[in-house]
């Protein structure tokens, strides 16, 4: 008698410890769904409702962001700044509301729908650029999906100031555009792409844009699938 007590006292205690051990596996899963769901409004949120997919403007990456506790992070594409994101907030202990979001740190430059980069130096000033957005697709995102339509392929030729250049990676475009911005005023004409260029989807395909038009109607496209 004394056995099959000890037997089902051990039997408790086998079970109580697989219960603990779902319910804390549980407990992560679902800690990691809501830091996956809370960095997919945190993106959404830093693109303001004017950059993206779904909308009208395009990152220039790198970007940097800002959390709440001020460290910053360099940021090279959206996989590098969702992956970012959610890894902040699984070592930290910080709530996952909307005042603990990331902000981008400015100046940042985007691509607008004419060709043009424009170098914005305020979340204010971005939301002045959404004004020159087309009033088609109302250049929102949905439902945390925002992110990108494509990317830029390197190298690029940008006509600065009436003159062509050719750049090969993303930071010596920034640089240039920015040095340009600074010496001659915020009424300087903006840089533009020199056509054709070559842009790249999330799936890596890539596809030849060869006008103004073309990357016009490309965005277009892109609203109707965001």
């Amino acid at each position: 008698m004394m056995v099959q007590i000890k037997n089902l006292r051990n039997f408790g205690f086998a079970v109580l410890a697989l219960l603990a051990f779902t319910f804390s596996s549980c407990n992560k899963d679902a800690d990691l769904v809501d830091v996956e769901s809370f960095t997919d409004s945190s993106i959404e949120k830093l693109q303001g409702g004017a950059i993206g997919k779904s909308a009208c403007l395009e990152f220039i990456f790198p970007v940097s962001i800002q959390f709440v506790d001020e460290t910053t992070a360099e940021i090279t594409d959206y996989e590098n700044l969702h992956e970012t994101i959610v890894n902040w907030f699984t070592e930290n202990e910080v709530e996952k509301s909307k005042e603990n979001r990331p902000q981008l740190i400015f100046p940042i430059q985007v691509l607008n729908q004419e060709g043009e980069i424009v170098d914005v130096e305020s979340q204010e000033a971005l939301k002045e650029l959404r004004k020159e957005c087309p009033k088609r697709g109302k250049c929102k995102g949905k439902n945390g999906r925002g992110f990108k339509c494509f990317s830029l392929v390197f190298p690029v030729t940008i006509t600065i100031d009436g003159t062509d250049t050719t750049f090969d990676d993303r930071m010596s475009l920034k640089a240039a555009v920015r040095a340009y911005k600074q010496e001659a005023g915020d009424d300087a004409v903006r840089p533009t792409l020199v056509f054709p260029i070559t842009v790249e989807y999330d799936d890596e395909t890539q596809v030849t844009v060869n006008s103004k038009e073309e990357l016009q109607a490309l965005k277009e496209d892109c609203k109707e699938e965001g």
